[in-house]
């Protein structure tokens, strides 16, 4: 690096050390925050094959509901809030009054029994919503994880 110190003549060298800081800044930035944007608690998600991709998922309108299992105790998830089903039951009867066209997804854990699954499911239609998506964890034929959000449609 050059510095010109007398004279008129202007200095024609890029100097692209700021800029490759500021890109190195904003880098971190999104390194970090990217995990941070998943929408409700991580879930283990069972595994398919060939899922329909479902980009709605990581929308701010879609709900996001989740049933894990922790030590022989099974919990309720709307979004990252931890419910017991009656009351998993009200949020979602005041989501379906405000927001009736709203896309349900349901992330089970992937060891969980599908009774579980099977009840959640049962409150999310009695409640009225009409779209439900399970979502699932989109491998390839040799079992390596292909990145994306994936999904089974259910509709009525």
């Amino acid at each position: 690096m050059s510095m010109n110190v007398g004279g008129n003549s202007a200095v024609s060298d890029i100097n692209v050390t700021p800029f490759c800081d500021v890109c190195l800044v904003l880098l971190i930035i999104f390194m970090v925050v990217t995990p941070l944007l998943q929408k409700g608690v991580p879930v283990e998600l069972p595994q398919s094959r060939n899922p329909q991709a479902q980009s709605e998922a990581d929308k701010e309108t879609s709900i996001i509901l989740a049933v894990t299992m922790d030590k022989n105790v099974v919990h309720y998830y709307f979004g990252d809030k931890d419910r017991p089903l009656e009351a998993l039951r009200e949020d979602l009867s005041e989501a379906f009054q405000r927001r009736p066209d709203r896309r349900v997804f349901l992330k089970g854990y992937r060891n969980i029994e599908f009774v579980e699954v099977k009840r959640m499911l049962k409150v999310v239609q009695d409640v009225g919503f009409k779209q439900i998506g399970l979502l699932s964890q989109h491998v390839d034929e040799k079992g390596n994880v292909v990145t994306g959000n994936a999904a089974s449609s259910m509709t009525q």
